[in-house]
């Protein structure tokens, strides 16, 4: 069996032993370079979460972008499925040779008329607007008088 020596007052004895732990720490040295690898340590942390968020909004940005070019390509699907039909084929066939389907109503509009439309046209787009300042008191006059 073990031999368990006891103290006088009933405890077993206890070694004391002794750290250089308070000489080493109570150096102001040795604490300075602890600030300044804890400063590095936390500034290294931050940088990573900085990245990370970075990172995260660039991921956001390109599952949106996937979104809208899925959406995009859909509907370029579903075009290119009626053009590709025989009814769409047929349509576009005559308006690119100018011929009229059977249901189909043809309008002539001689080129005179047209040249003399777009000569008002120009006319009226071209004319140019003359505002004249009226005073506060005869724009309300005119307001009270005409209405809106």
């Amino acid at each position: 069996m073990d031999k368990v020596s006891y103290r006088s007052n009933g405890l077993p004895r206890r070694e004391v032993k002794k750290t250089m732990a308070p000489a080493v720490l109570g150096n102001s040295f040795v604490k300075i370079g602890f600030i300044l690898i804890s400063v590095f340590l936390l500034y290294n942390v931050i940088h990573s979460i900085d990245i990370t968020i970075q990172k995260v909004n660039i991921l956001e940005n390109a599952r949106k972008e996937v979104e809208t070019l899925r959406v995009t390509n859909l509907v370029l699907a579903t075009q290119l499925q009626n053009m590709q039909s025989p009814e769409y084929i047929e349509v576009e066939a005559r308006d690119r040779l100018n011929f009229s389907g059977k249901k189909d109503l043809v309008f002539v509009i001689p080129d005179s008329l047209l040249d003399t439309a777009k000569e008002r046209l120009d006319s009226i787009l071209s004319e140019k607007t003359i505002e004249i300042e009226k005073s506060i008191f005869q724009q309300w006059e005119e307001l009270v008088v005409q209405g809106v």
